[in-house]
């Protein structure tokens, strides 16, 4: 069960390391929108490190998605 739990944050951290590209964001910039420290984006990205749902819904709201777009691995990116 933790390697599953492992590829699931790996692949949340893919996912928002994606989204974040696509809007052109630094790890600063979502920073800032966020309000998720810089070092916590990096370990997220990353899959190191767990995500707690309010986090989740300040990286939709700084990323202009909705909630389920960060679950969407293999969806297309939004607008």
């Amino acid at each position: 069960m933790e390697s599953q739990i492992d590829n699931e944050l790996a692949a949340i951290g893919k996912r928002l390391h994606q989204l974040r590209k696509h809007r052109n964001l630094t790890q600063l910039d979502l920073e800032v929108a966020s309000g998720i420290p810089n070092a916590d984006i990096s370990r997220i990205e990353n899959g190191k490190k767990n995500i707690e749902v309010i986090t989740l819904i300040k990286f939709s709201l700084a990323l202009k998605v909705k909630l389920m777009e960060i679950f969407n691995y293999d969806g297309r990116l939004p607008k």
